[in-house]
């Protein structure tokens, strides 16, 4: 059962738009809420940096360089920013299951959290620097037919909430939720009546901070480069930051496909995948179709992950944001994008097809750490993985036009190519060193003649150079 995707509920009850979708809303509001609103705070400094690389090659010597990728560093650096700024805000540690009220800098009170989104599922709980954007003293949710008390929105789907209860007034049990932060109801009428719209919020999970592992150390000094026809290229581990291999990571470029990594990492967070959707006419308008939707045909939101990023499908990327118009998804995207701290990165449409979708690999590493560690499912179906969330869909058996899919080592992958970007490719794998370590490397290229070949390259080089088999 999920009990919190509520945000159509939200907004009609924020924009008096009626009934979306057939969904009926119920509920009491305090106030509108400003248009002008941002969904996400913005950031206020560059992301933590442990130690900056200054090597001359394109090899980063793992003793001299280390980058977080996004990880809960960097929203611990956004509270630290916070406190130092003594502003009034909420900070929610999914590790540790708290939630503390922090006024003029300093906390002053901390509360347990009951519940969160199960770790790995398709509503596990987002991080991220957040604002406060609406609250409703008891908001009906139609999906899973209960009342939910003292509701704080703060992205999506998602909101901060009391114990959620039936109309009868029987109180769920214990083990259902559906991702929202879930306090008691006393504890939440009082984040209810702290919370001010607008008031940051920053979500991170303790055990996301960056782990210890030893440094990869090459075999040889003179290592060299691989062979590469990328203008960018970047290796890093997700687990340690350490930096492997950097040509041009901060180099802003056109990412092309991967830009369906953060669509659907969006339309995972901000609508609720079992919804379906009919297919019109104007998702249907670019040039290329790697996958022939049929005007008429009704998929579930979920099912449509396949083709977008199985083939890359931009008919399927534009149905993703059914519930709302282009320009408001394309605006949750880049405002995931800033709360993930990709400071670097714009989205101006859904599929990469506009050479304004820019990024760079350190970005990317963030938005991959990212999908790691919340909507991992996405990688998974990226790789051909048949979820049977619902029942079996039409997509079961597409073919795959992502490379390396058929090595096991591989945990996630998305390619993309245009004629402003050349080829793209975003890889996750999983290694083992000379030592036995288990190794989570992100490799990625942009501006390649050759994407799969370039990271053929990588690959032999990380074995010959520093025994990752």
């Amino acid at each position: 059962m999920k009990l919190c995707f509520s945000y159509k509920y939200i907004l009609l009850l924020l924009f008096g738009v009626g009934v979306l979708g057939g969904v009926m809303v119920r509920g009491q509001v305090e106030g509108p809420r400003s248009p002008s609103m941002p969904t996400i705070a913005p950031r206020r400094t560059a992301p933590a940096v442990l130690r900056e690389a200054q090597a001359e090659s394109s090899f980063v010597d793992a003793s001299e360089a280390y980058e977080l990728a996004g990880g809960a560093d960097d929203f611990l650096a956004a509270r630290a920013d916070l406190v130092s700024a003594a502003s009034d805000f909420l900070e929610v540690d999914l590790d540790r299951m708290t939630l503390t009220l922090y006024e003029a800098g300093e906390p002053v009170t901390t509360l347990t959290v009951l519940s969160k989104g199960r770790d790995g599922s398709w509503w596990e709980t987002p991080t991220g620097e957040y604002r406060a954007l609406s609250k409703v003293t008891n908001l009906y949710s139609s999906i899973g037919d209960v009342w939910m008390p003292w509701s704080v929105q703060f992205y999506g789907n998602f909101l901060i909430h009391g114990w959620p209860y039936y109309d009868d007034g029987t109180p769920v049990p214990e083990g259902y939720s559906g991702g929202c932060v879930r306090l008691s109801s006393e504890d939440a009428e009082r984040v209810f009546r702290f919370a001010e719209r607008g008031m940051p919020i920053v979500v991170f999970d303790g055990e996301s901070v960056t782990s210890v592992l030893p440094e990869l150390t090459p075999f040889r000094e003179d290592i060299g480069v691989p062979s590469l026809t990328a203008r960018a290229a970047y290796v890093t581990d997700l687990d340690t930051g350490e930096v492997v291999l950097d040509r041009g990571s901060t180099d802003v470029l056109p990412i092309a496909s991967l830009t369906k990594l953060m669509t659907t990492t969006v339309a995972s967070e901000v609508m609720y995948l079992g919804r379906s959707v009919v297919i019109a006419a104007d998702m249907l308008t670019d040039t290329v179709q790697s996958y022939p939707l049929t005007v008429g045909a009704r998929y579930r939101l979920f099912d449509l992950l396949y083709p977008a990023l199985m083939q890359s499908s931009n008919g399927a990327a534009r149905a993703l944001r059914s519930f709302f118009d282009e320009e408001r998804f394309v605006r949750e995207m880049n405002a995931k994008a800033v709360s993930l701290a990709m400071d670097d990165t714009t989205f101006s449409d859904l599929s990469g097809v506009d050479g304004g979708n820019v990024s760079t690999l350190r970005d990317m590493a963030k938005l991959s750490r990212y999908i790691m560690e919340k909507r991992g499912f996405l990688f998974s179906i990226a790789r051909g993985e048949e979820y049977r969330v619902f029942e079996d869909n039409a997509f079961f058996g597409l073919r795959n036009y992502n490379e390396f899919v058929d090595d096991p080592r591989l945990v996630g992958v998305k390619n993309g190519e245009s004629r402003a970007a050349g080829q793209t490719l975003l890889t996750v794998w999983r290694l083992r060193d000379a030592s036995g370590y288990e190794r989570t490397l992100m490799m990625g290229v942009l501006g390649s003649a050759d994407r799969e070949a370039d990271v053929e390259n990588i690959l032999a080089w990380l074995e010959e150079g520093f025994g990752l088999q």
